[in-house]
């Protein structure tokens, strides 16, 4: 069960039924579900309830923007678990986690392939490696069902290093003040500032 907000969710699936078209594993939204985007490819939901457009299934190893009018569960049935293997391209790549767990960015990240990696961002966060193993930003740690870009210097194939999992803690709600509210969309910005001097 993924529970989403209205508007842009950045989603992964960490198990998937066998018939994996996005009819079926978006279906539980009905019509509520009006668009999925993933790195190359996307879909919308016609008024007939009909999904066309590139993206024709769902992939264990992508990561989604799944578009909602309405706040919604999404729930998968009959599901197995997926398979841990990632083939990055040099660039930004927009993954899943392969777990319903979560784990430390660096400690999921195997040693020989860490270094390759410069950056992540997700949904209302990111991070920047500075040195090997050194990472800073908001996002601190890979969680189960959120969709991760990750931005690579080389073309890398690896697995995570699932051996530190822990479960995923209970969904994170950020309260924010009257007059502060967001709309979350497929197009953020963050900024990583080294040093501020004053005048």
């Amino acid at each position: 069960n993924l529970e989403l907000h209205s508007g842009a969710n950045s989603v992964s699936f960490y198990a998937l039924p066998e018939n994996n078209s996005v009819s079926n594993v978006l279906s539980s939204l009905g019509e509520n579900a009006t668009g999925v985007i993933t790195e190359g490819g996307a879909s919308i939901q016609t008024e007939s309830g009909t999904w066309v457009g590139s993206l024709t299934e769902i992939s264990c190893e992508k990561g989604y923007w799944v578009i909602v009018d309405n706040s919604d569960t999404l729930n998968i049935y009959d599901a197995s678990n997926c398979d841990n293997e990632y083939d990055l391209h040099s660039g930004a790549n927009l993954i899943s986690f392969p777990s319903s767990g979560s784990a430390d960015i660096s400690d999921a990240l195997p040693d020989d392939i860490e270094g390759s990696i410069s950056g992540i961002i997700t949904e209302g966060g990111a991070t920047n490696q500075l040195s090997p193993g050194n990472w800073v930003g908001s996002l601190t740690e890979f969680q189960g069902g959120k969709g991760y870009w990750v931005v690579s210097d080389d073309d890398i194939s690896f697995s995570f290093d699932l051996s530190t999992l822990s479960r995923s803690s209970m969904a994170y709600k950020e309260e924010k003040p009257s007059g502060y509210e967001y709309v979350q969309s497929t197009k953020q910005g963050f900024y990583f500032v080294e040093s501020i001097e004053g005048i």
